[in-house]
């Protein structure tokens, strides 16, 4: 039994062959390559609302990759933010642990620093894409302390999206449901089409999901007097008059 089980454990440590090892590369490279262009597009779908369009925007694969890569490198800029406030944080608790009553309200403090954090950071994040739409340049996004500065004056509105985002999930989440429950339930006698159908209600509802979340992005931009090409300041004060 022991020759057997080391045999198996050899086999199982064995390297990967080739053909796997290429599949695995396949799949993360795509994988990474439709991610950057979902947020390249979304900056488009930001813009094209920011502007006023009613239709989505159209598709340039090369720009929503390259876009989307740009967007990503300034989102790793945020978190390595938050990693350094959680650092701090956990030095801090460290310190105090040994103090009784102070180790436990360390603890709440850094609870509530996080989450606090957390909603700044994404705050910010969609304040520097709105950015990067509205001026056509990258460097906008990237420009961390300002697009804080920003989210943080305007908290309130930030509050506002993320209640609205999550409502748009649950409600998402919930004809998602009721959806892929009515279809699966249709497909029950073939269990390959059940499952084909519901993995593409699943990908249809989430873009969906997605996008709907970019109009919320691209109205809290505007809310908090980020505009669009189409803003004009002199014919708003006509119009108001």
């Amino acid at each position: 039994h022991i020759v057997g089980a080391s045999e198996s454990t050899l086999e199982a440590a064995a390297p990967l062959g080739g053909t796997t090892l290429i599949g695995i590369f396949g799949f993360l490279l795509t994988v990474c390559i439709s991610g950057f262009w979902l947020s390249g597009y979304s900056i488009e779908v930001v813009r094209a609302v920011m502007r006023g369009e009613e239709w989505m925007p159209g598709v340039d694969i090369g720009r929503n990759i390259k876009d989307g890569a740009l967007i990503f490198i300034s989102s790793l800029g945020y978190l390595l933010l938050f990693i350094l406030l959680i650092a701090a944080l956990g030095i801090a608790n460290g310190l105090f642990g040994q103090f009784g009553i102070l180790s436990a309200l360390a603890v709440m403090v850094s609870i509530l620093a996080s989450v606090v954090a957390i909603c700044l950071m994404g705050w910010a994040y969609f304040v520097g894409m709105a950015r990067f739409a509205m001026e056509g340049d990258y460097r906008a996004s990237w420009q961390l302390r300002e697009n804080m500065r920003i989210a943080r004056k305007n908290w309130q509105k930030g509050l506002m999206l993320l209640l609205y985002t999550g409502a748009l999930t649950i409600i998402y989440g919930i004809v998602r449901g009721i959806v892929d429950g009515v279809f699966g339930g249709l497909m029950g006698a073939n269990l390959l089409a059940g499952i084909t159908l519901s993995i593409i209600i699943y990908y249809v509802l989430n873009l969906t999901q997605h996008f709907s979340t970019q109009h919320l992005i691209a109205q809290y931009a505007a809310e908090i007097g980020l505009r669009g090409d189409h803003y004009v300041p002199e014919k708003d004060k006509v119009d108001a008059s």
